[in-house]
């Protein structure tokens, strides 16, 4: 049936507004970016996987700072980019837990190749859907510091 990708779609939807307007803006983004530093501090800057990790949680933050400041100039802002934020926030996220799953003892090769995959074809989506969230950011911030 043609209306359950609209009810998933709809769904997804639901989570991202979720997730950004009621749980990480409230704050503006205080106890999210403790979390992402908490789960940064898991991670061995040492292997280049575990650094790009590190990166991305540390965009991510600078992202939602951006929106949070963005958000009180423009309040409807959050609403539009809730979905690529949640994009952005699953692709960090599961950076992080590939490069756990890596550095945990009895890693095999396949999850070690299952890693790599993701990296070359999946995490890429991280830096379009943080491009999109910052020129909307950018639009709002930038008319008004101006």
């Amino acid at each position: 049936d043609a209306r359950v990708t609209m009810i998933y779609e709809g769904t997804n939807e639901i989570q991202a507004i979720d997730l950004l307007v009621r749980k990480v803006l409230p704050d503006a983004g205080a106890g999210f970016a403790r979390t992402l530093l908490a789960l940064r501090d898991e991670l061995d800057a040492s292997r280049e996987s575990d650094a790009d990790a590190q990166r991305r949680f540390a965009q991510l933050r600078y992202l939602t700072t951006q929106l949070a400041m963005a958000a009180k100039a423009a309040p409807r802002l959050p609403y539009e980019v809730a979905d690529d934020y949640l994009r952005i926030v699953m692709l960090a996220m599961l950076a992080w837990a590939w490069c756990r799953i890596e550095a945990a003892p009895g890693a095999t090769p396949s999850q070690a190749t299952s890693a790599a995959a993701f990296r070359r074809w999946v995490l890429p989506e991280f830096e379009m859907r943080a491009g999109i969230v910052k020129k909307a950011c950018e639009a709002v911030i930038a008319p008004v510091a101006g």
